[in-house]
């Protein structure tokens, strides 16, 4: 994995490029896919996942203090529900100067039908430092 410098500074400021929010995103998504290679590359140390409409969950989420954390809570997620296909739905917004990037995804299921979500990401130094997260019961419509 080829690491850029993920922000600029401006008279001590940090901002978040567009390109780096939508590269970041990508590997969120990658993430989800099951690519765990180097979460620590693009997720904060203090990495944390605020699940909207899953209070099943949210004692289990919540608990997601780690890049590991969040790869042990994927990796079961998985294996509880093979098959799975993530994937980016647009382009990303991304709000450079609060260090924040937007997107809606879909998800395929093996039967092929599709649910979907937006996830915002914080980004902190480069890194995604915490996720808010909604998912649908179905696929947004175009």
């Amino acid at each position: 994995m080829t690491t850029t410098t993920p922000t600029t500074s401006h008279a001590g400021h940090r901002t978040l490029t567009p390109a780096t929010g939508i590269a970041l995103f990508d590997r969120w998504t990658a993430l989800w896919n099951g690519d765990f290679s180097d979460p620590e590359a693009f997720l904060a140390p203090g990495f944390r996942i605020r699940f909207a409409n899953d209070p099943e969950r949210g004692a289990v989420t919540d608990a997601v203090h780690s890049p590991a954390g969040i790869v042990g809570l994927i990796s079961a997620f998985r294996e509880e529900k093979p098959g799975l296909r993530f994937t980016v739905d647009g382009t990303p917004v991304v709000d450079g100067e609060p260090g924040r990037a937007a997107c809606r995804w879909y998800v395929t299921l093996p039967d092929g039908s599709q649910k979907s979500g937006i996830d915002l990401l914080e980004v902190a130094d480069g890194r995604i430092a915490t996720v808010w997260s909604v998912t649908g019961a179905r696929r947004f419509a175009d």
